[in-house]
C-alpha cells in the first residue's frame, strides 16, 4: 500500500545497523581528562546490605567490608562517600572468569544478583551534587563483545542516582526496578532493560504474574541529562519518562519495545494487539512508550516498535509518544517499523500531544491504532489548557493507522477545530494552485503567509500521508503555488496542512501552529447513485450518493436534479449523502447529481420507474 517505505526502506535499516554496530563502543563521559580515583569491582555478589561498608575507602563511619571484596553495592557506596577531592571516580569490572556468577553460554556475560536495594548514588554533602562517577560494564575484560557483559539483576529493586555529572553504560538490567535520575546532567547510555541476557525476549520480573511485565523503565527527575543509545523492552510504566518541571533533557537514539538489535518478534495477525489479561508467549509484549512532561526536551531518532501490554478491554493502550509540556523538539522518530524493516505497528496512539511551542517534524509512524475510544487518529491533540497552541506538525510520514491522520480530542479551541487547511485550486501537471481553505458555509479560513505542506497519499480509506512533497509559503492573499517533483499517479492524491507564520491567524493561537490535514486533491474523481429502480407513485425513496476516493477534499457540493423537482444545491463536509424522494405520478424519472471538490467534477444519473410503464399496442400490418 505504501509507495514512501520502499524507498525508506533502506535508509532506516542502514539507520538502525549503524545504530546497533555503534551500541557497545565507549562513549565519552561527561568528565574530561583522567579519573583520580578507581575503585574494581570484583566480586559478584552481594553478601550484606551494609550503609557504611566500602570496597577500600577509610573514613567516618565508612570502612572497608572485612571480607575484602568490592561489589557493586560497595562500589557504589564508596563512590558516593568519598569527597569532591577523590573525583572524578570510575567504577570498574575484574570479575574472574572462574566466578560462580559467570555464565559461559553462548551470551558469556557475569551476572550480579542485588539481595536488597541499591544504595543511592549520590555525593557526602547536599551541597555539592558533583558526583563524576562513571560506571561502565565494558571496563570487564573478556566476555562478549557485541551487547553489556555485565547483567545485574536487580531483584525488582531501582537504581536511583541523587548526583550530577555521572555515567552510566553498558549495563544490563533484569528482572525489575528502574533507573531514576533524579539530579541533573546524567548521562546513560548502551543500557538494557528487560531483556534476556541475548537481548531476543523479553524476561518477565515475576513470571507467574506477566501482567507486571518486565522493566519500570527510565525515569527522569531532573534537567539536562542525556539518555542514548538504550533498549527498553516490557515495561510496565512509560519506558523513558520526564516529568513535569524538569529540562533540556536529551532522549536519542533509543530502542523502546523491541529486541536488542532493535527487530520485533513475528506475532500471528489474530493476536496482535488483543486486549486481554492472558499472557501469550506467542505474543510480543512491548511495553509502555516514552512520555514527556517539563520543557525544552529533545525526542530524537527513537525506534518505538511493538507496544503491547496485558490489559483489558477498558484500559488505555500503550502510546508511542505521549507530550505535555512546552517547547519540545520531537522529531525523526521511527515508530512502528523494526529495524529490519518490518511493519509490526504500536497497541496505541503513534503520538499524543499537549502543551505549546511543541514542534513534532519528520516522524515516520507506521501501523498504529487508537489508545481509547474516539481517539482515531495517528496523531492526537488532547488538551484544555489555555496555554495550548504553537505546535507545529510538519513532514511526518503516516501510514495504515487508526483512520485519520491528525485529529483534535477535549479541549482543544474551537478556532483550530473549525481552520481549514490550504485549498488546491488546479493541478496542471507539475504545477499546483491553491488559495486559502473554505468551509461548506463559505467561511474562508484567510491563512496569509502561512506555510503550506503538501503529502501524497493513495486512494484507499484510510488517511495517510505516504511521502512528504515539500512546502510552499502563501502570499499576503493566502494563494499559493507549487511544483510537484513528477505528475501524479492514476492512484495518487494530495493533502495539504498549513501552519501560521503569524500570531492570530487561527483565534488566538500562536506563531508556529498547524491546522488539520486536507483530505485528498485528486484530479479526478467519482460519484455513485445507488437506490431502488422501480416503485409506485407515493413512495418514498433513498438514494445514496457517494464520492470516490472516499477521502476526497471536502467540502463538497452536490448539484441534484431530478424529474418533477426543482435544482437543490447542497454543500457538505462529507464523501456521501443520501437523498430522499417521492413523485406522485406515473412514469420514467431520472436523477442526475454533479459533484464538484473545487479541483474536480464528476456527473452521473440514475433511472426509476415509477408505476407501470406504459404499454404500445401494436396493430398487425394489413395489406391488401
Amino acid at each position: 500500500m505504501s509507495k514512501t517505505l520502499f524507498p525508506l526502506r533502506g535508509l532506516i535499516v542502514l539507520l538502525a545497523f549503524v545504530v546497533w554496530a555503534t551500541a557497545v563502543l565507549p562513549a565519552p563521559a561527561h568528565s574530561t581528562g583522567g579519573f583520580t580515583t578507581t575503585i574494581t569491582i570484583d566480586s559478584s555478589d552481594d553478601p550484606d546490605n551494609s550503609l557504611t561498608s566500602t570496597c577500600t575507602f577509610d573514613s567516618g563511619i565508612y570502612n572497608p567490608a572485612p571480607d575484602g571484596r568490592c561489589t557493586l553495592r560497595r562500589a557504589i557506596l564508596e563512590a558516593s562517600a568519598r569527597p569532591q577531592s577523590d573525583r572524578p571516580i570510575q567504577i570498574v569490572f575484574n570479575l574472574a572468569s572462574d566466578d560462580p556468577n559467570h555464565n559461559r553460554d553462548a551470551a558469556d556475560t557475569w551476572t550480579i544478583v542485588m539481595e536488597d536495594s541499591f544504595p543511592p548514588l549520590k555525593t557526602p554533602s547536599i551541597i555539592d551534587l558533583n558526583g563524576q562517577v562513571v560506571l561502565d560494564g565494558n571496563t570487564q575484560s573478556g566476555g562478549r563483545i557485541d551487547a553489556p557483559k555485565i547483567l545485574i539483576d536487580t531483584a525488582d529493586y531501582s537504581l536511583e542516582v541523587e548526583s550530577e555529572n555521572n555515567t552510566i553504560r553498558n549495563l544490563a538490567f533484569i528482572n525489575g526496578g528502574a533507573i531514576f535520575l533524579k539530579e541533573d546532567s546524567n548521562l546513560l547510555e548502551y543500557v538494557w532493560l528487560g531483556l534476556s541476557a541475548d537481548g531476543q525476549s523479553i524476561q518477565l520480573r515475576t513470571p507467574d504474574q506477566p501482567q507486571r511485565l518486565a522493566t519500570g523503565g527510565i525515569s527522569i527527575l531532573s534537567s539536562n541529562n542525556i539518555v542514548r543509545y538504550n533498549t527498553v523492552a516490557g515495561s510496565f510504566a512509560p519506558a523513558i519518562d520526564t516529568n513535569t518541571g524538569t529540562t533540556n533533557n536529551q532522549i536519542v537514539e533509543n530502542q523502546i519495545g523491541t529486541r536488542a538489535d532493535g527487530t520485533v518478534a513475528a506475532v500471528a495477525p489474530t493476536i496482535q494487539c488483543i486486549r486481554n489479561l492472558n499472557y501469550d508467549p506467542a505474543n510480543w509484549y512491548g511495553g509502555w512508550g516514552i512520555q514527556i512532561g517539563g520543557s525544552g526536551h529533545t525526542i530524537t531518532n527513537n525506534r518505538i516498535a511493538g507496544l503491547h501490554i496485558l490489559q483489558t478491554a477498558n484500559e488505555t493502550a500503550p502510546m508511542a509518544l505521549d507530550i505535555s509540556g512546552q517547547n519540545h523538539l520531537i522529531e525523526e522518530n521511527i515508530i512502528g517499523v523494526d529495524s529490519a524493516g518490518a511493519k509490526v505497528g504500536v497497541c496505541g496512539q503513534g503520538i499524543k500531544f499537549g502543551g505549546s511551542g511543541t514542534d513534532i517534524l519528520n516522524n515516520t509512524i507506521v501501523g498504529s491504532r487508537a489508545s481509547f475510544p474516539d481517539s482515531d487518529g495517528v496523531i492526537l491533540a488532547l488538551d484544555s489548557s489555555p496555554t495550548f497552541g504553537q505546535v507545529t506538525i510538519q513532514g511526518n510520514i503516516v501510514e495504515d493507522g487508526p483512520g485519520e491522520i491528525y485529529i483534535f480530542g477535549q479541549g482543544i479551541p474551537m478556532a483550530l477545530r473549525q481552520f481549514r487547511p490550504g485549498r488546491i485550486t488546479a493541478i496542471n501537471g507539475t504545477q499546483v494552485t491553491g488559495t486559502n481553505g473554505i468551509n461548506k458555509d463559505g467561511v474562508v479560513s484567510a491563512c496569509p503567509n502561512c506555510t503550506i505542506n503538501f503529502y501524497l497519499d493513495d486512494l484507499d480509506e484510510t488517511g495517510e500521508t505516504l511521502t512528504h512533497l515539500g512546502s510552499a509559503t502563501a502570499d499576503a492573499n493566502g494563494d499559493f503555488t507549487f511544483n510537484l517533483p513528477q505528475p501524479l499517479a492514476a492512484d495518487e492524491g494530495i493533502r495539504t496542512s498549513s501552519t501560521t507564520t503569524s500570531v492570530g491567524v487561527i483565534g488566538t493561537l500562536g506563531t508556529g501552529t498547524t491546522s488539520a490535514f486536507s483530505g485528498l486533491y485528486v484530479p479526478t474523481i467519482e460519484v455513485e447513485i445507488s437506490g431502488a429502480t422501480t416503485g409506485e407513485e407515493n413512495d418514498t425513496f433513498q438514494f445514496q450518493l457517494a464520492v470516490s476516493p472516499v477521502q476526497s477534499a471536502l467540502p463538497i457540493t452536490y448539484t441534484i436534479n431530478a424529474t418533477d423537482f426543482a435544482e437543490n444545491v447542497v454543500v457538505l463536509d462529507s464523501a456521501s449523502s443520501t437523498q430522499s424522494l417521492s413523485w406522485e405520478t406515473p412514469g420514467l424519472k431520472t436523477i442526475e447529481v454533479t459533484v464538484d471538490t473545487g479541483l474536480a467534477t464528476a456527473t452521473m444519473t440514475h433511472q426509476i420507474q415509477i408505476g407501470e410503464p406504459t404499454r404500445q399496442v401494436f396493430l398487425p400490418l394489413i395489406t391488401r
